[in-house]
């Protein structure tokens, strides 16, 4: 079956419209002000008019299973941003994604973890969690410089600071796609309302095993039960009072050699949308990897995307967890001048240009192998 059937056939199985789609696209197109989003949107529909979805992957449809129709438009548009600007040497005037950390610590010592480091949890300078009015500052001038994808993660457990649920309820309303990454053994009642009335698009569960002995040797220092509760509670309350909940739930594990994949999906599906298990990268101790052993394409962090840590220092790539490559800080400056400045911009270029050794750790990290 081709690429193109492939997606054919999921909009018909997900009952699709695929006329509809387009339908809905040319309506929105007299709306569409900017030229440059005037120009994207011509290639979705020139494309999807020809009957080829290649430019929706499994994310893409997944979203547009689960939201409202009026932001199927806007949504695309964003997707097809982000998708271009991986392999584009055009820099937008603004990033078109956000990674922020509410905290840097976490309760847990997985052992593929760079929390497993003692220089950097020993480091007080790199621990710590984020004032909310920094985070505040940071949600405003995204909101309104067009930033439509935010997730809370980064080095540590988001779920760890105190006002994450006001942190969550910040966002409410402001972006297409809103995400966290959570170990889920901090979920509770109060904070499973917070997520689901806030609109989260996407709650990823960092599970790696279905056993609890296995489980507890990779996520140590986690209650095997007690994530398992939280997750079904989680499900259970979304099901009973958010039916319309536009939340994509998925577990996400790490395979470090001995688990059983299958086994491991067969018993998570039943909890959440979706599962995946991705392999592990020698990453966390990126800057002791060989010299010039890191990956020879650019980087795809650059160009679309900025990691903002707690304190403010605004990194290009959160695997550069001692942020090393740090290209300023929010607390003096503003994301855009950040974004436009010469040091990241020189960064990027030396990437997309074949200089990418110039940079370390960049030069021993994985990414782009």
């Amino acid at each position: 079956m081709s690429w193109k059937d492939k997606h054919i056939t999921f909009l018909t199985t997900k009952k699709f419209d695929v006329e509809k789609i387009v339908d809905i696209l040319k309506d929105d197109y007299k709306k569409i002000e900017k030229s440059e989003d005037v120009k994207i949107l011509d290639f979705i529909l020139e494309n999807f008019i020809k009957g080829d979805f290649s430019l929706l992957n499994t994310q893409e449809l997944e979203y547009l299973e689960k939201s409202p129709i009026d932001n199927w438009t806007k949504y695309l548009i964003h997707r097809q941003k982000f998708n271009f600007c991986e392999n584009s040497k055009i820099i937008p005037n603004f990033p078109i994604y956000l990674i922020i950390e509410p905290v840097s610590a976490c309760n847990l010592r997985c052992p593929f973890c760079h929390q497993v480091d003692d220089d950097f949890t020993s480091n007080k300078q790199m621990m710590g969690q984020m004032e909310i009015n920094l985070f505040k500052k940071i949600i405003d001038e995204a909101h309104s410089n067009g930033t439509n994808a935010i997730t809370l993660t980064c080095r540590g457990e988001p779920t760890l600071h105190p006002q994450i649920g006001e942190m969550i309820e910040y966002c409410s309303g402001k972006f297409i796609e809103l995400k966290m990454n959570t170990n889920a053994t901090r979920l509770n009642e109060k904070l499973i309302h917070q997520i689901l009335k806030s609109g989260m698009t996407d709650l990823v569960f960092s599970v790696d095993s279905h056993l609890k002995e296995e489980f507890e040797s990779l996520r140590v220092g986690a209650n095997f039960e007690k994530v398992l509760n939280n997750i079904k509670l989680f499900k259970e309350i979304k099901e009973k009072e958010y039916p319309n909940s536009s939340c994509i739930t998925r577990i996400s594990g790490v395979n470090v050699g001995k688990q059983d994949p299958i086994k491991f999906k067969e018993f998570w599906e039943k909890y959440v949308d979706y599962v995946v298990m991705v392999k592990m990268l020698d990453r966390w101790d990126v800057y002791n990897n060989p010299e010039g052993s890191g990956g020879k394409e650019a980087c795809h962090y650059l160009g679309r995307s900025l990691s903002i840590y707690f304190d403010g220092s605004v990194i290009p790539c959160d695997i550069d967890y001692e942020g090393k490559l740090s290209v300023g800080s929010i607390t003096n400056e503003t994301i855009k001048d950040i974004w436009l400045g010469d040091k990241y911009t020189k960064m990027i270029f030396a990437h997309k240009n074949g200089k990418r050794d110039s940079y370390h750790p960049c030069d021993r990290c994985p990414i782009g192998t």
